[in-house]
C-alpha cells in the first residue's frame, strides 16, 4: 500500500458512530440537499477525509444513517416481538407496544431522527428503497403477528393496519407539544410510556375495527 492509498488513521469504531451521529443531527436540520460533506466532516470533528474514505459520498453516509438507526429500532422491535403472546386476550396491544416502544426509546433517536424518518414516509424514490432496505423485513414479521391475532383481516388489510399503526406514530416522534398547544391543555411532557399507551389504544381501535367487520 502506498501512501496516497492508505487510510485515515482515525479510523476507530468510536469515531465512525461519532461521524453517524453527526450526520444524523445535520441531516435532520438540514435536509439530504442542505446538508455538505464539509459541514458533515464539521460537525463529527473529523476530516472530509475521513468522511470519503469510508463512506464516498453524501449518499452513501445517509444511507449509513439510515441503516444504523433501523438496526437499532428493528432489532429491539423484532426482541419484543419474540415475547409477545399472540393468543392472550391483549396480544395485540403487545404487538402494537413492540412497534411503538422501541422507536419512542434510547434506540429510536429522538427527535433528530423523527425529523428524517418523517421525510422517509413521505420521500423520493431513494427514501423509498431505503425504507425497503432497512424496514419492510421487520414490518412482515408485524404484519403476520396482526394477522395472528385478528385472523379474519385479510392479508391486504393486515398490511393497511400495520402502515395505518405507523402513520400514528410518525406523527408522535417529534414530541413537539402540538397536542398541548392545539387542546389549549398545560405542556406538561408525557413520558414515554404514556405516550406509548396512548398510541396502543389508539391503534387497538382502529385495528379492531377492521376486525369486526
Amino acid at each position: 500500500m502506498n501512501v496516497a492509498s492508505r487510510p485515515p488513521t482515525d479510523t476507530q469504531p468510536d469515531a465512525l458512530q461519532k461521524i453517524l451521529e453527526a450526520a444524523e443531527r445535520t441531516f435532520a436540520e438540514h435536509g439530504f440537499d442542505g446538508a455538505g460533506m464539509k459541514a458533515l466532516a464539521t460537525r463529527a470533528q473529523v476530516s472530509q477525509s475521513l468522511l470519503h474514505y469510508h463512506f464516498g459520498s453524501k449518499g452513501r453516509l445517509y444511507e449509513a444513517v439510515i441503516r444504523n438507526r433501523s438496526t437499532l429500532i428493528n432489532d429491539e422491535r423484532r426482541a419484543m416481538l419474540d415475547t409477545c403472546d399472540l393468543s392472550a386476550p391483549d396480544g395485540l396491544a403487545q404487538v402494537f407496544r413492540a412497534l411503538y416502544a422501541p422507536a419512542l426509546g434510547p434506540s429510536g433517536g429522538g427527535r433528530a431522527y423523527a425529523r428524517i424518518f418523517a421525510g422517509l414516509i413521505a420521500g423520493n424514490a431513494r427514501d423509498q428503497a431505503l425504507v425497503r432496505d432497512n424496514y419492510d423485513e421487520t414490518a412482515r414479521s408485524f404484519i403476520a403477528a396482526i394477522r395472528t391475532c385478528l385472523p379474519r383481516v385479510s392479508g391486504l388489510e393486515a398490511a393497511q393496519i400495520y402502515l395505518c399503526a405507523l402513520g400514528v406514530l410518525a406523527t408522535s416522534l417529534a414530541k413537539d407539544g402540538r397536542a398541548e398547544r392545539l387542546s389549549r391543555a398545560p405542556e406538561t411532557p408525557r413520558t414515554n410510556e404514556e405516550l406509548v399507551n396512548t398510541l396502543v389504544r389508539f391503534a387497538l381501535g382502529g385495528a379492531e375495527a377492521f376486525q369486526n367487520e
